[in-house]
């Protein structure tokens, strides 16, 4: 036998697979078979499995690396200088500021006095947050171009989720919701993988960095941190500036408080701490959410302190039932002339969302092995029981 034949054998060995297809992957194999002209169904699998492996030994290092290369940029660190926050917040001069708009002008009146169901979590808010206040540093300006902002926010976000996913606590915490996905495992087209991430980023950055809305004749602003009053709003109208007529954004007094409290969890993943967070956020985090942020939503925070007088909640549909009563109520004392009627699928996610965010502060908890609960309400709330 000469040394090709022997070559030949080498690369023919392998291992016998005894797997189950159901029929419906079979049918897929054999009209694959048909369609690429391929010998049997043995040629479809391997043609598909090296198909795969030569997509993510190829498309993952590239994404990778502009993701390497986006960090080699000016993008948030983790690392804040508060006093010198401070110090250029002090040049603000709040005047010609857009108004906030309720909330079911925004959106529409089966979301009026809560926080948007897209808005599912408050650590893109905070994360946001901190990224405008390092903007604010570095530029050394208390004002910040809205588009520019929305840049440095979403190319900070995936540094951020990368660097989470390669950190000690990944399995930890669930904290990726909300935030640019930065890869897509499934296996898809070029094309597919360009839209999916291209989404995810504006998903991103117009839920909770910030966005202009169409639909009304004067400027106004949605987002996260403009509706939660974490930042301000105008539009600076200056011949001798580039971006003259674009909206500009800052940090209100809230802002600033909400900033001023650190994040263990996000301090931790830059490394800017050895210590491991034990939760996502701080008990001053949490009672800013309850305190700060809540009241802006007068339905979610009466809902929300009707959720607090329970200690447990058997199942999330009490938490639906309830949420149905009570907004049905709410609506007819606001727009009495007005029947709003919302169908099971809108109850259901408005109800899951509220309660998913007091789970990401650790209000309620519940067996992570477990769908629909028993929810069970933390003992240390002190006076917001």
């Amino acid at each position: 036998m000469d040394k090709n034949d022997q070559s030949h054998l080498k690369l023919s060995s392998g291992s016998m697979l005894n797997i189950f297809l159901e029929s419906n992957i079979l049918e897929q194999i054999k009209k694959i078979q048909k369609n690429q002209n391929l010998k049997d169904e043995r040629d479809v699998i391997i043609h598909a499995i090296e198909k795969y492996y030569e997509k993510m030994n190829s498309n993952i290092p590239k994404q990778q690396d502009n993701l390497d290369n986006e960090f080699s940029r000016k993008i948030f660190d983790g690392k804040l200088d508060l006093e010198k926050l401070e110090e250029i917040l002090v040049l603000i001069k709040s005047e010609n500021l857009i108004k906030k708009l309720p909330q079911h002008e925004i959106y529409n009146k089966s979301g009026a006095g809560m926080i948007h169901r897209f808005q599912t979590k408050i650590l893109p808010v905070k994360f946001s947050l901190m990224c405008l206040s390092k903007m604010i540093i570095e530029q050394n300006n208390p004002w910040i171009d809205l588009n520019e902002f929305k840049n440095y926010a979403s190319q900070s976000a995936k540094i951020f989720i990368k660097k989470f996913d390669s950190s000690l606590i990944h399995t930890k915490f669930k904290v990726k919701t909300g935030f640019p996905i930065i890869k897509v495992n499934e296996f898809k087209s070029e094309d597919d993988i360009h839209l999916l991430l291209a989404r995810s980023v504006k998903r991103f950055t117009e839920e909770f960095v910030g966005r202009k809305l169409q639909k009304h004749k004067d400027v106004q602003i949605g987002g996260a941190l403009f509706e939660m009053s974490l930042i301000e709003a105008k539009i600076i109208d200056n011949e001798n500036k580039k971006n003259s007529g674009n909206i500009y954004v800052t940090l209100s007094e809230s802002g600033k408080e909400f900033v001023s409290y650190k994040n263990q969890l996000i301090d931790f993943v830059f490394e800017n701490t050895q210590n491991e967070p034990s939760s996502i956020f701080s008990q001053q985090e949490r009672e800013f959410y309850l305190k700060k942020i809540l009241p802006k939503f007068n339905f979610e925070n009466k809902f929300v302190k009707y959720l607090m007088k329970n200690e447990e909640i058997e199942h999330s549909r009490q938490i639906k039932k309830w949420f149905e009563e009570e907004f049905g109520a709410f609506c007819k004392s606001e727009f009495p002339e007005e029947q709003i009627v919302l169908q099971e699928n809108t109850i259901r996610i408005h109800s899951n969302t509220i309660m998913s965010r007091l789970m990401e502060f650790e209000i309620f908890t519940k067996d992570p092995q477990s769908k629909s609960g028993p929810y069970t309400r933390m003992q240390n709330l002190g006076d917001f029981v």
